[in-house]
């Protein structure tokens, strides 16, 4: 994580403040906003996405931690939420002063149960990963199925994890007294049942295996108007952790259909530069920025260019000269969603149970944020406006990307002209759907039509402080 540039930090913090006016967000004490590249791609849905594929993909966005330092979210991950919820109740300091007999005992309960539930999910993505590679020799079978009759190593790393885990109850009833039945018999038990095997609603739901090329095909039937084969969405069908986003399938379907009979971009975020230099980064919730350089995003206006067989970088210099440009994001249908966490959730453990044991691991701490809330919107463009003299610069960037057959990046909209520039992270863009007016300094980028999942703009996040 690269720092982020001055200029491309008043960028960044005028649309910060757009966001902020557009969405009518509070930062209050402990969130912040994340800002997104424009054409980051949000969760898929839909009549023609299945279910366990919006949820797996909803649990997967809301489950990641973000740095509370970096003002932009491009996809990753600062590390799970639900498994830093188990880390913090393992290493919570007992309010009483017990023996030192049972502080060791507790002790070596905890260090003997967190590696085993450290290599039980080591196997499991193990596992997971090669039924994804195996599975189409094994029609019909879940990956449940196939573990059970083909992968003895999960079932032994579990008895161990579950021999480890009576261990550790045990000596929690012993080391926390009243305390125990709440921390183990349901903060540990609730979190057992979110990331186990077995239905139970509230807890956890029908998601999907961590299989990347199935998620692509999917989304490329579904982006063709066709769903995708059920047997392939049954056969990688588990359970995952409950994450819900209330309403947002019915959106997302009622913007696809919209967009189908023609609707306009009549959203409209205007972003002012301007913004970007009378405000600080504590306006938007941050206490200090560290980060904000992430690939992707910024620079503001960076290309890929083929020169004799090799690939060079350009960059537009926008320093001292960001209200040379103007820009505006047009869409047809723009919502703020807030996510809610199943009933293993413990959202004010800190508050419980302040006090840790020293060299407990650095979990919910005031180094991260959750992301609370998804802002989205639906068939973005970006318009631009350059000023005279900065033209014959875009003009000489524009050329040489689609005379080379390169891509380029503008405010996070990613567009290639060549081969191989498509992602999986990003809603699918053209660079023919470029249109470049010299002349007047305009330029207007365009997703492809008719798409199975929003655009991420942006998140509130909420940090451990």
């Amino acid at each position: 994580m690269s720092d982020i540039s001055e200029s491309d930090a008043i960028f960044a913090r005028a649309y910060a403040s757009a966001i902020k006016t557009k969405f009518q967000l509070d930062v209050g004490q402990h969130d912040c906003i994340l800002t997104s590249p424009v054409t980051l791609r949000g969760m898929a849905a839909g009549n023609l996405i299945y279910p366990q594929m919006t949820n797996y993909l909803i649990y997967k966005f809301a489950d990641a931690l973000q740095y509370a330092d970096n003002p932009s979210y491009t996809g990753g991950s600062a590390g799970s939420y639900i498994q830093q919820l188990r880390s913090y109740i393992d290493w919570v300091k007992a309010k009483s002063y017990p023996s030192q007999v049972v502080v060791d005992r507790m002790a070596k309960a905890r260090n003997a149960f967190t590696a085993s539930n450290d290599n039980y999910f080591k196997v499991l993505t193990e596992a997971q990963t090669q039924f994804s590679q195996v599975k189409e020799l094994y029609p019909g079978q879940t990956f449940w199925q196939w573990a059970a009759s083909n992968y003895p190593l999960l079932a032994a790393a579990d008895r161990t994890r579950k021999s480890a885990q009576t261990e550790l109850f045990q000596a929690m009833q012993a080391y926390f007294g009243p305390d125990a039945a709440v921390l183990s018999g349901t903060y540990m038990s609730n979190i057992e049942n979110a990331q186990g095997p077995i239905a139970l609603p509230g807890y956890n739901q029908d998601g999907l295996l961590d299989d990347r090329d199935l998620i692509d095909k999917a989304i490329r039937y579904a982006n063709s108007g066709v769903k995708p084969p059920p047997e392939d969405i049954a056969q990688s069908t588990i359970r995952v952790p409950a994450y819900t986003i209330p309403s947002y399938v019915s959106w997302v379907q009622s913007l696809i259909t919209a967009s189908g009979n023609g609707a306009t971009r009549d959203q409209v975020i205007t972003i002012d530069v301007n913004q970007g230099k009378k405000t600080s980064w504590e306006d938007y919730g941050f206490k200090e920025v560290k980060g904000g350089g992430s690939v992707g995003f910024w620079p503001f206006f960076s290309a890929e260019v083929n020169v004799n067989n090799k690939w060079e970088t350009r960059t537009l210099n926008t320093s001292g000269r960001e209200n040379a440009i103007t820009m505006q994001l047009a869409m047809i249908g723009i919502q703020k969603f807030d996510i809610q966490s199943g009933q293993w959730d413990v959202a004010n453990i800190k508050t419980l149970f302040p006090n840790r044991l020293p060299d407990a691991p650095d979990v919910l701490s005031s180094k991260y944020a959750r992301i609370v809330s998804v802002l989205v919107g639906y068939d973005v463009e970006l318009k631009l406006e350059f000023a005279s003299e900065m033209r014959e610069e875009v003009n000489r960037i524009y050329e040489e990307v689609k005379k080379t057959g390169g891509s380029m990046s503008i405010f996070g909209f990613r567009v290639s002209a060549g081969a191989g520039g498509g992602s999986t992270e990003h809603v699918e863009t053209k660079f023919e759907d470029v249109k470049w007016d010299k002349a007047k300094g305009t330029m207007s980028l365009t997703p492809t039509e008719d798409q199975v999942y929003p655009t991420i703009l942006g998140a509130v996040a909420q940090r451990f402080d």
